[in-house]
């Protein structure tokens, strides 16, 4: 018997948020290594404001994922 045809969408569905979410993840941690690369050339006072936000973002970002994966 086939399944029926919304199962298979909201399967579709829920596969492609947490590809999304997952894709997301790694661009919160591209964001880190950028702010590393900037610091490293620019010498500003606020340099450790930005890198607690970037980290604060990252974390976030695999928190949310993970919630996704528990809760999808």
């Amino acid at each position: 018997m086939t399944p029926p045809i919304m199962t298979i969408a909201l399967t579709i569905i829920k596969v492609l948020t947490l590809v999304g979410l997952g894709l997301y993840s790694l661009f919160a941690g591209i964001m880190i290594r950028q702010e590393q690369l900037m610091a490293a050339v620019l010498e500003e006072g606020f340099e450790p404001i930005l890198r607690i936000l970037t980290i604060l973002h990252f974390a976030a970002a695999v928190g949310l994922f993970i919630l996704a994966v528990i809760i999808l």
